[in-house]
């Protein structure tokens, strides 16, 4: 019999409930107000950063070296015995009596008890200022009046990060720690003149509603010599030690010592957060924090934050919301890919319980991840598809990985894709909005230097240049040099001398190539049309006549003009992403379509996902020259890489095979696929999609690593709700063609299109129904809503009638 698993979902309030701190991996939550940044796993470790985790990172976080999951945002109660323990559990690891920890969108909870006295804890970011509250309640259950001991605790960083292990015994000479009484706060300045953002640099600080009795910033002082968070030596004092740096190691700590009647609950907090630019103007940062703080002190303030956080996340879900017959498939699209998809896009591939926070903004990635963001925050897509822009050059290519929080030059290794996400982006931009005014709209270039901004235009002006780019870089066959890479960023290994070719840059320029020339006939440029015309012809007659191997599509052609991808070849003989793009971008006949998308069920598919290639190819050293390092089932070497999974599901949609598709989908998804692994196999968070599941070729088949900052999130997203439930904006209208397993009857919707909020209802007709789609009761032609029809619309109703 199988244990329960460690976890229940509250779909009404969009939370999990994790009931087991001990857990194989740390389950995080993101919390933010777009400023000031954290993740916190079940057990309060976690880490804050201010813009970004490169150089403004706060506190400190060890996601590797063992103690992993640590340290974090430390809560400790100190009994009168002097034993401690924590509402998080880690630290201190002392039984409790009841315990549990929610995530919820943008906060979590740690709810504790042990003995007479219970706690509260919420954490989450002010919408309003850039401090992370500690919202806590204390429950005396007891008989006689109590007075707790609680101390906070964070263990502050250097700052600038990657300097840590470098230079961190020379800049642990650069800050200062203080107690302000005018603040009654905690403080902390780096001050290292290298910052790239010297002026920028913030006074941190940490400061509760309650007068603190001690206080420290000296980490040695309070945790004691040679000790860990487990068993601070301040907690057996009962004082934090008072302690201030010049030097060191830094700290932030209080204590507070509130006293709580028989059967009284008390609500107090904790403040974490920054004051800027406290080195542009240390004078004025000062004197504003006193005041700043007093704010956050006011009764009501903190539920007043919650509140407006609660609001945020209620408006982001109302933009597609989703009531289906599976409510493990509803949870997932409705909650937790939304919810992901915003984690994904504030923090590209950068900053997890996995990830260091060194990557930056991936290119690629940001295009795809804002995506999913056009229907939900078109103004947040909107800004980032300008920042794109102006990180392109005017040649058409674009950087690999941009850094806008850091004046930290961008890498400008050259690759055949990058560019080509920015028309996906801008057709779904204009398909969600309408707004053709965004395409003559004027955007930098970026100058030759890679830092400063070059010569102006418009945007659909930068989206030519991109099929310009790609124009100039045609190899041998016809189709895109694969130059660094594509995608598969280790594709390149077989484009080391610059002739290699890519076949999946060459569909994606397919689809490219067709979206501008949607967009050029809506904008009335008839002259760009015919020109794309011509060479979307070219690529199609060069893939078609080069490209298809017999069963499915080749993947590209090495720098000897050999195949790859390709039953001829020993290793690597197919590959996922040629299959399901030659669908995405209408290549070849259907006959072939299905050819290619069935040999990728045969081959590829396993329980627990679609394989990225058969067979995987041998690493060092039995090959000293491999395809890459990775191990065999690993990564880009034979693991079900979830971010191409996704583009199976949406091709075999596409095909109407809504079987397969839904097939796809549901094995991905986290909750079910750790059901089916199990807990100590799968290890990842059960609401988050992975970016990498290991592959059968691997001892570890089924772990799922890499979760949350994963462009799986922005195309799951997609695949389930543009695709699979198939409510799909186009520039003149919004598509309603779901695909739907057989036994579903149906499925009800809400969806905010051009201003008017959408209550969509789909459902198989009744015996002597006809089927159709209606507006307002008004039947409608195929399976389009006109925008048009939508005008001065506040809400509308649609009706599918599917055929029984």
């Amino acid at each position: 019999m199988n244990a329960p698993l460690p976890y229940r979902f509250d779909d009404p309030a969009r939370a999990i409930a994790i009931t087991q701190a001990d857990l194989p991996a740390p389950w995080i939550n993101y919390l933010s107000n777009g400023n000031l940044h954290a993740f916190v796993s079940q057990t309060g470790a976690g880490c804050l950063w201010w813009k970004s985790p490169i150089n403004f990172r706060l506190t400190r976080y060890r996601g590797w070296t063992s103690p992993v999951d640590g340290p974090g945002f430390t809560l400790y109660i100190r009994e009168p015995d002097g034993s401690a323990w924590c509402p998080t559990v880690h630290p201190t690891r002392l039984p409790l009596d009841s315990w549990e920890a929610r995530h919820a969108p943008g906060r979590t909870t740690f709810t504790a008890r042990r003995g007479d006295l219970s706690v509260e804890l919420t954490l989450f970011i002010a919408p309003d200022t850039d401090t992370m509250v500690w919202d806590v309640a204390l429950t005396n259950h007891g008989k006689t009046t109590r007075t707790v001991d609680l101390f906070g605790y964070v263990e502050l960083v250097l700052l600038e990060w990657p300097h840590e292990p470098q230079w961190g015994y020379y800049t642990r000479n650069m800050f200062h720690t203080w107690y302000a009484p005018e603040a009654a706060a905690q403080l902390y300045l780096w001050h290292h003149q290298g910052h790239p953002r010297l002026a920028d640099i913030p006074l941190v600080y940490f400061a509760s509603t309650e007068e603190p009795a001690s206080w420290s910033g000296d980490r040695q002082s309070f945790l004691g010599y040679n000790r860990g968070e487990d068993r601070p030596q301040a907690l057996e004092r009962n004082r934090c030690g008072n302690g201030s740096l010049w030097c060191g190691d830094p700290c932030a700590a209080l204590q507070i010592q509130p006293t709580l009647a028989p059967d009284e609950t008390k609500s107090l907090a904790f403040f974490l957060g920054c004051q800027p630019r406290a080195m542009g103007d240390f004078t004025a940062a000062k004197a504003a924090l006193p005041g700043a703080l007093d704010a956050l002190r006011q009764p009501g303030w903190v539920a007043a934050q919650r509140a407006k956080l609660d609001a945020w996340w209620s408006e982001h879900f109302a933009a597609a919301d989703f009531c289906l017959p599976d409510a493990d498939l509803q949870r997932q699209i409705s909650t937790w890919s939304p919810v992901n998809s915003v984690h994904a896009g504030r923090y590209s591939r950068s900053f997890s319980q996995f990830a260091s926070g060194i990557r930056g903004f991936g290119y690629r990635d940001t295009a795809q991840d804002m995506l999913a963001q056009a229907a939900r925050r078109p103004e947040w897509a909107r800004a980032e598809f300008k920042r794109l822009l102006a990180h392109q050059f005017e040649d058409g290519h674009a950087v690999h990985t941009y850094f806008p929080e850091d004046k930290q030059a961008p890498w400008r290794t050259i690759h055949s894709d990058d560019h080509l996400w920015l028309p996906l982006l801008a057709h779904q931009l204009a398909a969600e909005t309408g707004d053709r005014a965004l395409f003559s709209e004027n955007v930098p270039y970026l100058a030759a230097d890679g830092m400063s901004a070059g010569p102006e235009a418009t945007v659909w002006e930068h989206l030519i240049a991109a099929t310009e780019f790609t124009e100039s870089k045609l190899g041998a066959h016809g189709i895109p040099l694969t130059l660094h890479s594509d995608w598969n960023d280790c594709i390149g290994r077989f484009a080391r001398k610059g002739k290699g070719q890519s076949v999946f840059a060459a569909q994606q320029y397919v689809l490219c190539l067709r979206l501008l020339i949607e967009l050029a006939t809506w904008l009335g440029d008839t002259a760009a049309a015919a020109k794309l015309q011509t060479r979307l012809t070219a690529q199609e007659t060069a893939l078609n006549t080069r490209c298809w191997d017999g069963e499915w599509w080749v993947r590209g052609f090495d720098d000897e003009g050999l195949p790859m991808g390709s039953k001829h070849r020993k290793h690597g003989q197919i590959w996922l992403n040629s299959q399901s793009w030659s669908v995405l971008s209408v290549v070849g006949s259907r006959q072939q379509h299905l050819s290619a998308m069935d040999a990728v069920h045969r081959i590829l598919n396993t329980e627990r996902g679609i394989k990225k290639i058969h067979p995987s190819f041998p690493t060092y050293p039995d090959d000293m020259d491999a395809f890459v390092g990775y191990s065999l089932g690993c990564a880009e070497n034979g693991a079900i890489f979830c971010h191409a999974n996704t583009w199976a599901v949406i091709a075999e949609a596409l095909l109407g095979r809504a079987d397969r598709a839904w097939q796809y989908f549901r094995q991905l998804v986290p909750h079910l696929a750790l059901q089916r692994a199990g807990l100590d196999r799968y290890q990842g968070e059960p609401y988050a999609w992975a970016s990498l599941v290991t592959g059968p070729e691997n001892p570890r088949f089924g772990w799922a690593n890499v979760t949350h900052v994963t462009g799986t999130a922005a195309w799951m997203d997609l695949a389930a709700t543009q695709y699979l439930l198939g409510i799909r904006p186009e520039l003149e209208c919004l598509r309603i063609a779901p695909v739907l397993p057989a036994d579903w009857p149906g499925f009800t919707a809400t969806r905010r299109f051009r201003g008017c909020q959408l209550e969509i209802d789909v459902r198989r007709s009744h015996p002597g129904e006809r089927p159709g789609l209606s507006l307002d009761g008004q039947p409608l032609h195929g399976d389009r809503v006109p925008a048009t029809a939508l005008d001065g619309k506040p809400a509308a109703t649609v009706q599918l009638i599917l055929p029984a």
